[in-house]
């Protein structure tokens, strides 16, 4: 088959590596068990991971324009899969875990800004904001699923279920190679010390003063707590069923699997609406605050029948979110979408590194402290959506 641009086969190679990068997430407790780690390296673990995402976004963002995204993918896909094996076969103690996710990092921050400039560079320019959101949907749900595959595969082989991980990787690389192709560039030569200069990841809090208001950064601050919120959330609760209620892998995978299936029904029904049929600045409060009162539940609750269903539908409402937001960073995009999916994903992931480190430690001290924190970020993320829509009169990031 011959490569070309696609927008349909990069999603399609996006739901694959939904699907594969997750198959470790719910043996990961059991990986850190094995190893006797302290019970916060699931927190310190992955905000290594994500400060090196953050570091080197704005480099991979430059050589995706210079090189073309998919080019960046097939590198990023190769040098995870390395990243993975490093961390699930060689790392036994607590600097080489922290060195491994460090490693991942940098090339999970390829894919990330590679996947979203693919879908800005090849849809048509009413179309982007649908193809961003289509884009979060995708990895929501089909993240679900390697959850549910990687259970059973962990029940049946720790090993056998990282190594498929690992290869995985590497076989995306070839699919995006094989399949999808990068738009023509203008060959120029690539100036080494001007682009680790705007590859500064600093570099993309600076924007034009036309894009510097209280509404886009009310946005930013609702990424940021969302971002936090979830990240607090996510990492404690993968080790705290294990800890607590002593689940298997499997078990989490099916929770997870389930979880797709809500979640899938949720962005065809529910996302789908608020997306066509309302001012989506408005409905997120109302979806932000769903997530809040369920979070409020969780840490209330600790019987394990409610405390599962209080999760499950707080997960159908976390995965509606994030596509709504994708939706509406394409209303503030001008003539050039780079500076602004730089500090979306900068911001996004400074939460994502202060979450993990709060879910960590504060699991040290209260099994459910995190939970607590997750509910403070979400009220936070409440309040400045009300703000940016308080102070936006115009309808731009609505879609029609």
């Amino acid at each position: 088959m011959m490569r070309k641009r696609s927008v349909i086969r990069s999603l399609v190679l996006s739901a694959l590596y939904g699907l594969i990068a997750n198959f470790a997430h719910p043996v990961e407790p059991t990986f850190y068990k094995l190893l006797n780690l302290p019970d916060y390296m699931f927190g310190v673990a992955f905000a290594a991971m994500a400060t090196t995402v953050f570091l080197f976004s704005p480099f991979w963002g430059k050589l995706a324009d210079r090189y073309g995204p998919n080019r960046i993918l097939c590198i990023s896909y190769i040098g995870y899969g390395f990243g993975q094996l490093y961390f699930f076969f060689l790392a036994k103690n607590v600097l080489h875990v922290v060195l491994a996710r460090m490693l991942a990092g940098i090339f999970i921050g390829g894919i990330g800004v590679a996947h979203l400039l693919y879908i800005l560079d090849n849809y048509e320019s009413e179309n982007k904001g649908k193809g961003l959101a289509a884009y979060a949907t995708v990895m929501a749900i089909f993240s679900a699923f390697g959850y549910l595959i990687g259970g059973i595969l962990g029940d049946i082989s720790l090993n056998f279920c990282l190594g498929t991980e690992v290869v995985g990787l590497w076989l995306l690389s070839l699919l995006h190679f094989v399949f999808l192709a990068d738009k023509e560039r203008e060959k120029t030569a690539i100036d080494i010390p001007s682009l680790l200069k705007e590859a500064n990841p600093l570099r993309s809090f600076a924007l034009p003063k036309e894009d510097i208001s209280i509404v886009f950064i009310s946005f930013l601050l609702v990424c940021m707590f969302t971002s936090f919120a979830n990240n607090c959330y996510e990492q404690c609760f993968n080790y705290f069923i294990k800890d607590q209620y002593g689940f298997p892998p499997s078990y989490n995978g099916y929770l997870k699997g389930g979880v797709g299936i809500i979640t899938l029904i949720a962005n065809s029904t529910i996302c789908s609406f608020l997306l066509n049929r309302t001012d989506i600045r408005r409905s997120i409060i109302h979806v932000l605050t769903i997530c809040l009162i369920m979070m409020c539940g969780i840490v209330l609750i600790d019987k394990v029948v409610p405390f599962i269903i209080l999760n499950v539908v707080f997960f159908g409402f976390n995965a509606v979110y994030k596509p709504l937001l994708q939706s509406m960073l394409n209303g503030f995009s001008r003539k050039s979408s780079g500076p602004i999916v730089g500090i979306y994903n900068s911001i996004s992931n400074i939460g994502t590194i202060i979450g993990s480190l709060v879910s960590g430690f504060v699991y040290e001290s209260s099994p459910k402290g995190s939970f607590v924190f997750a509910a403070a970020a979400f009220l936070l993320a409440i309040i400045c959506s009300i703000v940016q829509r308080r102070n936006d009169p115009q309808d731009y990031v609505k879609i029609d």
